[in-house]
């Protein structure tokens, strides 16, 4: 049985690789320096950034684990220190750098064609693609994620039956309908499980029609957007035919007015037309990823900021100005993290802010002090 352990930061100090009696390959997931379509999701999940730890094998750890972990710069040094020494054991390591997801089910689908083969891993990426890529005719593909601490369990799936049970509209199409709504690179949409596109894909022709789309290596952006992004959003908010999102959203909200009595959430409404064209850029820039086909993330929806990519939401903006000015934080220290109402809705800090009045903040741009004819 031949055993591929996926280590990231959360599974380090877990036991995941057995004992020689079994082939054994490790894939490290990289953190190397450079732009990443996954930085947005990074910053999400780590509230703080430790210091950076210049460190050998016999060091002892003097700052917690979460801290040490949530600067990159460490990450890469320990796979480093950690891939060395498990490959002077005789194990076979692999650093995949950037985007690893689609190396490792490569690892695990070549080690299936000569024997059983189990994925310990935890991103459900590696589950999606499995079920895309497996081969019927190899032997059996086994995803194990980590045991849940509470209850002990361990969950198992076995790949072959997970496709058969899925059957062959899903599998083609997994990729888009997991991206579609929401991954490590792509935004999730509030309200809609991601159960809903699998059921689409075998219920809806349109849905599916437009699915495909995206797994052409030469879709053009108009079709992305403007057609096939559209109308897939569309079918998964149960929208008309004739509708576009931005009438829907119109109708729900006149809904919502008319027959709730607390205030209506956002969130709740389908996306407008201009941020859904960007969410499909990604959507299909993310697909042809997991196709092994790079694209330049710039050209599909990302921008860099800092070094870092971040998703461009949308070319419009996000509400009449005088209603913009209607929002305003009460932020004491500078603005800089998501808990600042104006940064999280995506918004410039303005004068009306309670406490930072655009003066000691991270989040305002630079006043126009140029006179108006």
């Amino acid at each position: 049985m031949g055993i591929i352990a996926v280590i990231t930061p959360s599974l380090i100090g877990k036991k995941l690789i057995p004992k020689r009696d079994v082939t054994s390959d490790v894939v490290f997931d990289g953190y190397e320096s450079g732009p990443s379509t996954k930085d947005s999701t990074h910053e999400r999940r780590s509230s703080v950034c430790g210091p950076s730890v210049e460190f050998d094998g016999k060091m002892v750890l003097r700052i917690k684990k979460d801290v040490f972990l949530s600067n990159p710069a460490n990450k890469q040094r320990l796979i480093y220190l950690l891939g060395d020494k498990l490959q002077r054991s005789g194990y076979t390591v692999l650093d995949a750098p950037g985007d690893a997801d689609l190396a490792i089910v490569e690892t695990a689908i070549q080690s299936a064609k000569t024997t059983t083969t189990a994925l310990v891993g935890e991103d459900t990426d590696l589950l999606i693609l499995l079920c895309h890529y497996a081969d019927a005719n190899d032997h059996d593909i086994l995803f194990m994620p980590q045991t849940k601490q509470k209850s002990g369990t361990m969950r198992v799936w076995n790949i072959k039956n997970t496709v058969e049970a899925l059957g062959p509209d899903i599998c083609k199409n997994i990729m888009f309908a997991h991206a579609i709504l929401g991954c490590d690179t792509t935004s999730a949409l509030y309200g809609l499980g991601k159960g809903l596109s699998l059921k689409m894909l075998t219920s809806d022709a349109t849905f599916r029609q437009q699915a495909d789309i995206f797994h052409q290596a030469d879709a053009a952006k108009n079709d992305i957007a403007a057609a096939a992004g559209e109308t897939d959003l569309l079918c998964l908010y149960k929208g008309l035919k004739d509708e576009t999102l931005d009438s829907l959203r119109y109708a729900r909200f006149c809904q919502k007015i008319s027959t709730g009595n607390t205030q209506v959430r956002p969130e709740s409404l389908p996306q407008i037309s201009a941020a859904a064209i960007y969410h499909s850029l990604r959507v299909y820039h993310q697909v042809q990823q997991w196709r092994g086909i790079a694209l330049p993330p710039e050209d599909w929806g990302w921008k860099e900021v800092d070094g870092k990519l971040l998703p461009q939401r949308t070319d419009q903006s996000a509400a009449h100005p005088s209603l913009l000015e209607l929002i305003r934080c009460k932020c004491k220290t500078g603005c800089s993290s998501r808990k600042c109402s104006c940064k999280r809705h995506d918004l410039d800090c303005t004068a009306a802010c309670g406490t930072c009045r655009r003066q000691s903040c991270d989040n305002s741009a630079p006043p126009d002090l140029s006179e108006s004819d």
